[in-house]
């Protein structure tokens, strides 16, 4: 079953309408720890598995722990299993290739929705991570990453 917040979170990074948008600033120093990163590559495509934990922002934005996992699609955020936390969403997807002839997409991204609060506005924060392709070669992997955009539906 796909969660209000996972729905409202595709629907606030794919639809180009005239919605109001509004800005926000990105915390400061506020680093996504990615935990257990396996991604590999087949015939049929790729994929990746991991935790992603998005720490709280006191009095600002409420964190979660998620599990995501899917494969390569290009053009759709996936949505994550909250793990950890509440009414806030998580998805993630695999960026498009550069090269169809070459290795698998070299970035994905991760974004979170940060949900509406007594009529406040959604935000929905994007970090993007260089991949690793650590399937059969390399123990799991450990990082962070960094929102990069953010955007606002009222």
């Amino acid at each position: 079953m796909v969660s209000a917040s996972a729905l409202l979170l595709f629907a606030a990074s794919a639809i180009a309408s005239p919605l109001v948008q509004r800005q926000t600033e990105i915390p400061e120093d506020w680093n996504w720890q990615v935990e257990g990163w396996h991604a590999g590559c087949a015939r049929s495509g790729c994929s990746y598995n991991f935790n992603i934990t998005v720490p709280t922002i006191e009095g600002e934005i409420g964190g979660v722990k998620a599990y995501c996992s899917g494969y390569e699609n290009g053009a759709f955020f996936i949505p994550c299993q909250i793990l950890e936390g509440v009414n806030n969403g998580v998805a993630a997807k695999l960026l498009p290739r550069e090269d169809e002839s070459g290795r698998g997409p070299q970035q994905f991204a991760v974004s979170f929705l940060k949900a509406s609060y007594e009529g406040s506005p959604y935000y929905n924060f994007t970090a993007y991570h260089e991949t690793i392709y650590n399937a059969f070669v390399a123990p799991l992997q450990n990082f962070t990453m960094t929102p990069t955009e953010v955007f606002g539906v009222a």
